[in-house]
């Protein structure tokens, strides 16, 4: 998995007991992880996958849930042919 939260990332790989608002998020990685035959967390910068980034940017300022199986917001769509093609967007 990879994530561009360094915090997350670090306390994961350390193993540390933390009560940071992170820590629900440590808790539902690891009901997943028993899940995987092999699993690591991984630091990477949100220019390496900034559509990854917008997803999750979109989906924090939502109130209910949305299911993007079907269909994708137009700034995803937008954001992964612009990656597509090697252009950088501006936030």
């Amino acid at each position: 998995m990879e994530s561009d939260c360094l915090e997350v990332v670090n306390l994961w790989n350390s193993r540390h007991d933390d009560r940071t608002v992170v820590a629900p998020i440590l808790a539902e990685i690891l009901e997943l992880y028993t899940s995987f035959k092999s699993f690591c967390i991984q630091y990477i910068s949100k220019t390496a996958n900034y559509p990854a980034h917008l997803c999750a940017r979109h989906a924090s300022t939502l109130d209910v849930t949305e299911c993007w199986f079907d269909s994708a917001s137009g700034i995803i769509v937008t954001s992964l042919l612009a990656d597509s093609a090697g252009a950088s967007i501006v936030e």
